[in-house]
């Protein structure tokens, strides 16, 4: 037995070397591999143990040896290993800081990367699909060809952006969404059925993957927009099978909480992880503590002919308060502020415990690992070009770059991490209502309810064009089916005298069906400049059955964003704020009431009744004949307390007569 055991163990001995071997040839292929030096360095052994002699050896010398072609002179001359250059992939990572009005200031990280080709048609069961997973997250690409998807994006975002303040969204709009979740795809079937089952299971696996409560997304948040949410680009999407059409499907979940639960899996699609670049600066804490945050992620499909590519951008982006922010690092505990460390108007009546405080300083000065907590760890060592670190300041902004405690500075305040080491951004300024130029809002819209019934109530929608030219723009609002509107009631209010038909050049209207599709609605508008007015509609509130209101009913009933596409003078996209829209809701603790009375009416009547069935009624008397009669120590204890308690009684009686 031990004989064979040691056999059997030299064999998988035998087999370890054979694959090891078969690797390290593997390995040995060129353009394949990878040195531990830097790209612009030679590797070879001229201070090794070999003494080999850096120049006794020739270019012929060098083929021999890589050929295969081995002699005892080639063996004993010199060779040289040159390093082959770093392998890159597809991906790019940028960094922009942008100072607002009133200490404010938007970081945009962004990140780009492409999948290697992948054949069209090929299932994910075989061999050579695994080829593509280069920096492309391998969760992503079994999801969109499961699901036929073409088309994917995602938006979480949260708080109020400030467009009269801050002027436009970063990048015009179009990767921001509504405060909640958003959802929408472009999905290649060959039906509206097949496609909405394909819809499902996109948000399905999304839900999962993204730690989100995607998967409650239904037919009754289902919408197929007609003129908004268009796919944009050179390319046309792609169809790969001829028979099939391409469905554009869009749902959203309004207010929906967004948490570290929800960046955590934005990070691990990246290749770096966050452990690396401009990634490891996000944090769930620095991140969910600003004013507004959004995360977005877009997935297109790109064909060459028969070679195809997917091409994601995922975005992560927030606005925050600097002074607020420093404060926060320095004191994440706060305390009243020393009697020495307030600075008070003294022209205005002070003491230790009234100050009337100076305006904040214009002067401010701070570094990038103040506001994040920390530094941004190296560069991305495997992307085709350097990450990138931006500033888009005003000429009264300093900004620097801080390696190794020293500061350099570039023409067009973009810095190139191209090393291994940590990096920091210093900004510095004098004046900070001094900021970079403003893009303005080309239109202005917001929305409110109106009413105060348990029945019906209405909807008002202001537009205002500050601009010296019309607009044109695309009004899309997905109503959930429990508002009934009434499209009939349809009406303008303008100062100007417009009429209904001077704004709205056309609609799509899709009435709502109980529990099954929202009322879909689209206006084609055409707004004339420096004009304001208000379109406005009435509805009826549906009664719901008792199953279909939420936990928290009486907190209302939460309305997704009205979605604005302006098409001219510039294309720009925005969102109106979510509504709360309160219901007639039951008395929840009426069936409770109810369960706790009749339960105890049914207690008392079953304790009575099971009495009756399993207790017999006797006479005193009988009870007392009875209980005299009980043999042994317990009758006589009995007697005796019974004679006792008559002769107390005799005498109690004897004492009264007298």
């Amino acid at each position: 037995m031990r004989t064979l055991l040691v056999l059997f163990w030299a064999f998988l001995v035998a087999k370890a070397q054979e694959v090891r071997s078969s690797i390290d040839e593997e390995l040995l292929i060129p353009n394949e591999t990878e040195s531990a030096g830097s790209a612009d360095e030679t590797c070879f052994a001229e201070d090794s143990s070999f003494g080999l002699d850096s120049g006794n050896s020739t270019s012929s010398d060098k083929e021999e040896y890589m050929g295969g072609e081995y002699d005892n002179e080639a063996l004993q001359k010199p060779v040289f290993f040159e390093k082959q250059d770093a392998i890159r992939y597809p991906f790019a990572e940028q960094l922009t800081l942008k100072p607002l009005p009133r200490n404010y200031m938007v970081a945009s990280f962004q990140f780009q990367m492409e999948s290697n080709n992948l054949t069209v048609g090929q299932s994910e069961s075989d061999f050579d699909a695994y080829r593509h997973y280069t920096v492309f997250p391998k969760a992503i690409s079994p999801i969109l060809e499961y699901t036929n998807t073409r088309q994917l994006h995602l938006r979480f975002t949260h708080g109020l952006w400030d467009s009269e303040s801050w002027g436009q969204l970063p990048h015009k709009g179009s990767k921001s969404g509504g405060n909640g979740v958003e959802l929408w795809a472009v999905i290649e079937a060959d039906s509206k059925e097949v496609a909405f089952r394909h819809w499902v299971s996109l948000a399905n696996s999304l839900s999962g993957l993204f730690c989100s409560s995607i998967n409650f997304i239904d037919s009754e948040r289902t919408t197929y927009p007609v003129s908004s949410f268009q796919p944009l680009g050179e390319n046309s999407l792609p169809v790969f099978n001829a028979t099939n059409g391409l469905f554009l499907i869009r749902a959203a979940l309004a207010n929906e909480p967004i948490c570290t639960e929800n960046l955590a899996p934005f990070l691990k699609l990246l290749p770096t992880r966050g452990k690396s670049g401009i990634s490891s600066l996000l944090d769930g804490h620095k991140v969910f503590d600003s004013n507004w945050h959004s995360m977005s992620l877009d997935v297109e499909t790109i064909c060459d002919g028969n070679d195809c590519k997917y091409h994601m951008e995922e975005l992560v982006e927030m606005v925050f308060n600097v002074p607020n922010t420093l404060a926060r690092a320095e004191k994440p505990i706060p305390k009243p502020a020393k009697e020495s460390d307030l600075m008070c108007d003294e022209s205005k009546p002070h003491d230790n415990f009234e100050c009337f405080p100076l305006p904040q300083s214009k002067k401010i000065k701070f570094r990038l690992s103040e506001l994040f907590g920390k530094k941004v760890l190296g560069s991305s060592l495997i992307s085709e070009s350097p990450s990138q670190i931006c500033a888009d300041v005003s000429e009264n902004w300093k900004a620097y770059i801080d390696v190794d405690k020293m500061l350099f500075a570039t023409d067009d305040n973009c810095f190139s991490v191209k090393e291994n080491k940590q990096h920091d951004l210093y900004l510095e300024s004098e004046d900070t209502t001094q900021v970079a130029p403003l893009e303005s809002v080309p239109l202005y819209v917001s929305r409110s309810l109106t009413g105060y019934g348990q029945d019906s109530g209405g909807l008002r929608t202001v537009f205002k064009n500050p601009g010296n030219e019309s607009v044109n723009a695309i009004y899309f609002e997905a109503l959930p089916w429990y508002m009934r509107i009434y499209l009939s009631s349809l009406k303008i209010e303008s100062a100007d005298g417009l009429e209904i038909e001077d704004v709205v050049r056309g609609t799509y209207y899709l009435p709502a069906i109980d529990r099954e599709r929202p009322t879909h609605l689209e206006y084609n508008l055409s707004i004339p400049a420096n004009t304001t007015f208000a379109l406005s509609y009435q509805f009826d509130k549906a009664l719901l059955k008792y199953a279909e209101y939420p936990p928290d009913a009486n907190h209302g009933f939460e309305i997704e964003s009205a979605v604005v596409t302006v098409l001219q003078p510039i294309r720009y996209e925005m969102r109106t704020a979510t509504l709360l829209l309160s219901l007639s809701t039951p008395d929840f603790s009426m069936p409770y009431n109810v369960i706790i009375l009749t339960s105890t009416v049914m207690g008392l009547a079953f304790g009575t009744l099971f009495n009756l069935m399993v207790k017999r009624l006797v006479s005193i008397e009988e009870a007392d004949r009875q209980a005299s009669l009980r043999p042994g120590l317990k009758g006589k204890v009995a007697r005796m307390l019974k004679s006792f308690s008559l002769k107390r009684k005799g005498v109690d009686e004897a004492k009264k007569q007298q």
